[in-house]
């Protein structure tokens, strides 16, 4: 996440002193308020690119200092938090130019991420739905294909649902779940993993392992070994049959008694 400057409004000591510190050991800067008025007082609003406000606030609430950051700098990422969620807040919140509406606790890291997404992610009208294309590309983020996300590059060879933080963020909001812009590409994704995914990662005897071979498993190496050592148990196991048979048959054999 690139180094942005921050505004966290949060009457709260704990939550307020919580945030700038990670914020700030992650390299923002970093100023705070806790009372609405003194905010809009105290500080230029249009020095901020992203914003943290409660919704209750001593002075003006939350949704009045939504309503006037997003006058005097509408380019601002603003999030929302509170620990009295409702709907119809929520509702205002967005519609007045929230990009999110956190219900207290919540993770740090995850609004970091959200926060990060604001910057990545181009919410534009929905398109007609095309075809994805045949062959996925190799670098290009499916979120940057469907047009959802900007220019974003994948490093993690599209196993995306595999430890992807961006990919698990995006997931995790139905507003993107749910796009229909995204959802063939996902399919694709799907379909493409299945047809890669090494027998023993779907028979449960790996935990993830990808076929280059096309399941032409006779010349390759981790099926041959796999094949190895189950001959030798096999084999060890006849050998034990074997033993274990011999000695019941000693067992019964009867003992002959000379008069």
């Amino acid at each position: 996440m690139q180094k942005e400057t921050m505004l966290v409004i949060e009457d709260e000591d704990i939550m307020r002193d919580a945030l700038e510190d990670y914020f700030s050991g992650e390299g923002h800067t970093v100023d705070t308020a806790q009372d609405g008025d003194k905010a809009l007082e105290k500080f230029n609003l249009n020095n901020y690119d992203v914003m943290i406000i409660d919704l209750r606030l001593p002075g003006r609430d939350g949704l009045s200092v939504l309503k006037e950051v997003r006058e005097k700098n509408p380019q601002a990422k603003v999030i929302m938090i509170t620990a009295y969620p409702s709907l119809e807040t929520e509702t205002q919140a967005r519609q007045g130019g929230a990009i999110d509406y956190l219900t207290k606790p919540f993770e740090l890291n995850y609004l970091e991420t959200l926060i990060r997404q604001s910057f990545e992610v181009d919410i534009v009208p929905t398109p007609v739905v095309e075809e994805p294309v045949e062959e996925i590309l190799p670098t290009p983020c499916i979120w940057s294909q469907a047009g959802i996300a900007k220019q974003r590059a994948c490093d993690m060879g599209y196993t995306c649902e595999r430890g992807c933080k961006f990919h698990d963020a995006m997931m995790k909001q139905e507003k993107f779940r749910n796009d229909e812009r995204i959802k063939p590409y996902l399919e694709k994704l799907h379909s493409l993993l299945g047809k890669s995914r090494c027998k023993y990662t779907m028979s449960g005897d790996l935990s993830y392992r990808s076929c280059t071979r096309l399941f032409n498993c006779a010349g390759c190496e981790l099926d041959q070994a796999i094949q190895y050592r189950s001959d030798i148990q096999l084999s060890a196991k006849k050998k034990s049959k074997v033993e274990q048979a011999a000695q019941v048959t000693i067992k019964e054999k009867p003992v002959r008694t000379d008069h």
